[in-house]
């Protein structure tokens, strides 16, 4: 069953479907960005996720390229000793990146406003899995309080 044409184009004229993609200058890959990150991040708990994250300042000559990493490089990390199956990690890893995915809009906003780079690790520190839902609320908060680090590290 088709949409009418009018709601097609309400949809298409409030957000670009563009903007809720993941490409990879959004996410975490440099050996070097991630040994940073795990070295002088800073951390906090949203149970089960354990948040790493390190904040840049846009004037710093250690950004990352533009072209290589976005504004906003996340990585998910669900560890081998939690789940012993890869199809097991990988599927937390999903759910981890479709929620930062859909949620990630206030967070960018953010980081434009003030000028600055994040990079973010997720890492799935719970035995048991969780639903989608469950993880889209988790992640919300998680990305609320990214957002509050980011507007105090702007003050400083």
């Amino acid at each position: 069953m088709a949409w009418p044409a009018i709601a097609q184009s309400h949809l298409k004229s409030q957000i670009p479907m563009k903007q809720f993609t993941l490409p990879k200058r959004e996410r975490l890959y440099l050996r070097e960005s991630i040994g940073e990150l795990f070295a002088n991040g800073l951390t906090f708990v949203v149970f089960p996720y354990r948040v790493v994250y390190l904040i840049k300042k846009a004037d710093a000559d250690d950004l990352p390229d533009p072209e290589k990493q976005g504004r906003c490089a996340m990585m998910a990390v669900a560890p081998k000793k939690r789940f012993k199956h890869a199809v097991d990690r990988n599927h937390v890893k999903r759910l981890t990146r479709e929620a930062y995915r859909v949620q990630k809009l206030p967070l960018h906003a953010a980081l434009e406003k003030t000028g600055q780079a994040i990079e973010v690790a997720f890492l799935y520190v719970d035995n048991k899995f969780i639903t989608f839902e469950q993880t889209h609320r988790l992640m919300g908060k998680a990305i609320g309080r990214l957002q509050r680090a980011v507007f105090d590290a702007a003050k400083r």
